[in-house]
């Protein structure tokens, strides 16, 4: 008898679990479709959208092409036409903000692989949809397109590229003319500054404490050394003052890093 109680007691678990699951879906579905209702498209125009991701160093933008489609910011809330409306841009799955024009600048994109997706949706928004499928475009970037390892290479390349590109070498002429080095010019110690911050910015977890330091000291001298030739360009100081103060900067370098260097020692010393 007791075993038969037990069997009975079992299988009123299992049908229980199984319509609690079903019920479960059911109300996902239902609040997916309440928090997320569509609209279908109901002509023969259907909308499309194409999206591309442009670099704007050391930005992005968000580049929306939609056909049969409109962005009707002044209609917000106004109707629910399939054919009219705005776009939700979305990042791994995070909603980030409303597309109306064809251009939409990012500033930030998480380290690793980014799906980029934008759903096209009415005044009302409702997405929109065709045969019950929203009409939408994503695409995978990964952020930064290379490994530490290649980014250094990545790095060191352009700062050559600062002296040896075409507008580098026209500058290095402008300056030979003067007795100048083309060290001496806040346009090319700037090339150097993005060479640096915006390839090897986003691999700073990846340093060692040693390399992050001197990373973040060059990154600090290269900006003071910039003011310093912008303020010769400016006539603020004389080429005199300008070097002087110009080579104190760059000796810093190596006498901070000595500075750090024996502060680890130190530290090891001290475990």
């Amino acid at each position: 008898m007791k075993k038969i109680i037990l069997h009975y007691s079992f299988l009123m678990i299992l049908v229980t679990s199984a319509y609690a699951h079903e019920d479960n879906e059911e109300r996902i579905k239902f609040w997916k479709e309440y928090y997320n209702p569509k609209v279908e498209v109901k002509n023969q125009n259907i909308p499309s959208v194409k999206i591309t991701l442009i670099k704007n160093k050391p930005f992005y933008q968000v580049r929306t092409q939609v056909k049969n489609f409109t962005f009707t910011p002044e209609k917000n809330m106004e109707n629910n036409k399939p054919t009219e409306g705005y776009g939700k841009l979305y990042i791994n799955g995070d909603y980030v903000s409303r597309i109306y024009s064809e251009y939409h600048f990012v500033k930030i994109l998480p380290v690793g692989n980014n799906e980029i997706k934008v759903i096209l949706s009415t005044n009302l928004d409702h997405d929109i949809a065709n045969n019950g499928k929203v009409i939408s475009d994503d695409i995978t970037y990964q952020f930064p397109e290379y490994t530490f390892s290649e980014a250094r290479n990545q790095s060191y390349n352009q700062m050559i590229q600062c002296e040896f590109s075409e507008t580098g070498k026209i500058l290095l002429n402008e300056l030979a003319k003067k007795g100048m080095a083309i060290t001496e010019s806040s346009d090319h110690l700037q090339c150097r500054y993005d060479a640096r911050h915006d390839i090897l910015g986003p691999f700073t977890q990846k340093m060692t404490r040693l390399q992050r330091y001197y990373h973040e000291v060059s990154l600090d001298i290269l900006n003071k050394r910039i003011q310093v030739w912008k303020d010769f360009e400016s006539n603020s100081i004389n080429l005199k003052k300008a070097r002087d103060m110009n080579r104190s900067l760059e000796s810093s370098v190596d006498k901070l890093m000595q500075k750090k260097v024996e502060q680890l020692e130190a530290a090891k010393k001290d475990v």
